[in-house]
């Protein structure tokens, strides 16, 4: 059988017209690169780079679920926005790749959209503060802490429990996690070693110019200061808090592998979260630890012999760096004064620190109960604090500082629904981690190790939120959603085809 010419010809023709288009794009995207090229040789490179960074994500979705996880906790944006002068909707619009894995999810495999009753209280947190907005003294202003919240607490909590959805992805996320508090630790350790406090390492390990404390010893300048770190957040009671945060997901690892370099990369990434964290020289982080501590003790999963070994740590830690000691003491020295007289002459003779926070949380507490319903709107509680100060007595206020505590500061700018809401949204989590735990303590002792986890981040977030008010909100919401994903596995039957690459991820660890 013979073919014809024309057939051939036809042939021919019919495989040159897909390479004609390929070599017009080609063509197109030379010529289009090379005039971007000529007057933005960043975006020349960045845009292919982009196109097949997305186009691996496209790929494996789940990757860009670790990606967002470990931009959020580094903090990347701010720094991009501050340290590079990277446009504000590129570094704050990374975290949307998220949205690749929840198509993925709800279009691909057709799975069912996740919703929780957190996120139900979520909406109406978002109602209250739209009221409270509303009605608040500066709309303008009030909107912007409403945006925040809508952005980087009821958005992110939605996107995180509906692409996070098998313990093992989880526990990836964990491992991100600490993976990224290990970095800004690490960072912030060579700084200290180094003493080379003016180098902020690309805005990951920064320090604030009003930031340091006297140590009690004396040198020929006068008395030895100490420079509280900042990390990559750039305020050093929040970055302590964060790092606090990462130190039970990172102890609880020890129980949930066996693998011994999957427990040796833990013990070393908690150590350096802890040692990055304490260089913040935060009270209130000390407080939030031992009570951590203190929590997994009674809990049993930390015996005697541990608990003494710990001890031991924090007294070399202190033998490190002397200068924690010095901070510490101002805290048992107001308690020791709160014991021995009243309150009143306690806060006056305690540190300037201490009685500025004193004084933030009363006004608080007095701005709550003059807007008892809604608050004084979102954000807005910095612009009452001077006014509402000056009756206090404790210290003379200039500025006009934040509640710095939690609940009197929920309270003040959301008001009584507020409170409440925002009370369920952390109960609701923890009532259902501890039933996780319970649940899958024997037939899965990993799960219930990862509920534990989760319970004492909350905790710890709890405690450390009495001296902090809510802001940063972002690396709140961001655990809080991890918390709901291990708290819904009680809900979960035990499939087995999902433990097979978990068995894998832990020996190959």
């Amino acid at each position: 059988m013979t073919v014809s010419d024309s057939t051939i010809e036809r042939s021919f023709t019919g495989a040159r017209k897909p390479l004609l288009v390929i070599f017009f794009a080609l063509l197109v995207g030379a010529i289009t690169i090379g005039a971007v090229a000529a007057k933005e040789p960043f975006l020349a490179i960045a845009g292919p780079v982009a196109i097949l960074f997305l186009l691996a994500l496209l790929k494996w979705p789940d990757a860009a679920t670790l990606l967002v996880v470990f931009y959020i906790y580094t903090n990347i944006g701010p720094v991009a926005i501050r340290f590079y002068g990277v446009p504000s909707y590129i570094a704050m619009g990374f975290p949307l790749l998220i949205t690749i894995p929840l198509v993925w999810y709800l279009v691909v495999r057709r799975e069912k959209l996740i919703i929780t009753p957190v996120w139900q209280l979520l909406l109406m947190l978002l109602l209250i503060y739209t009221l409270g907005a509303v009605f608040s003294r500066d709309v303008i202003l009030a909107s912007r802490k409403l945006i925040d919240f809508f952005f980087e607490g009821l958005l992110l909590y939605f996107l995180l429990i509906n692409v996070i959805r098998t313990p093992l992805m989880l526990k990836r996320v964990v491992w991100v996690l600490l993976i990224s508090g290990a970095f800004i630790g690490g960072l912030s350790l060579y700084q200290q070693m180094t003493h080379t406090f003016d180098n902020e390492y690309g805005g990951f390990a920064q320090t604030q110019t009003d930031s340091t404390f006297g140590t009690g010893v004396e040198n020929l300048q006068g008395e030895v200061t100490q420079q509280r770190l900042a990390g990559s957040i750039g305020e050093k009671n929040r970055f302590a808090q964060n790092m606090l945060m990462l130190v039970p997901l990172g102890l609880f690892q020890l129980w949930i592998y066996r693998s011994t370099w999957a427990r040796i990369l833990a013990l070393l990434f908690t150590s350096l979260i802890l040692i990055g964290g304490a260089l913040a020289f935060s009270r209130g982080a000390a407080v939030g630890f031992i009570l951590l501590i203190l929590i997994m003790t009674f809990m049993r999963y930390i015996k005697f012999y541990q608990l003494a070994l710990l001890v031991l740590v924090a007294y070399l830690v202190l033998w490190m760096f002397p200068q924690y000691g010095v901070r510490l003491a101002t805290v048992s020295t107001l308690f020791t004064d709160v014991a021995a007289t009243d309150s009143n002459a306690a806060l006056t003779g305690a540190d300037g620190a201490i009685r500025g926070r004193a004084t933030d949380v009363l006004a608080a507490m007095l701005i709550f109960a003059d807007h008892p319903l809604v608050g004084v709107g979102p954000g807005m509680v910095q612009y009452y604090t001077q006014e509402y100060s000056r009756g206090i007595g404790f210290r003379y206020i200039t500025n006009n500082p934040e509640a710095h505590s939690l609940f009197p500061g929920i309270a003040a700018e959301a008001g009584l629904l507020g409170l409440i809401c925002f009370v369920l949204i952390l109960y609701i989590p923890l009532r259902d981690l501890m039933q996780a735990r319970k649940q899958w303590l024997e037939s899965r002792p990993d799960w219930s190790y990862l509920a534990t986890a989760f319970f004492q981040v909350l905790i710890t977030y709890i405690v450390t939120g009495l001296f902090l008010h809510l802001s940063y909100m972002r690396f709140f919401y961001l655990m809080l959603a991890l918390a709901v994903v291990a708290s819904n596995f009680r809900n979960a039957a035990q499939p087995v085809e999902m433990e097979v690459p978990e068995t894998a991820l832990a020996r190959g660890v």
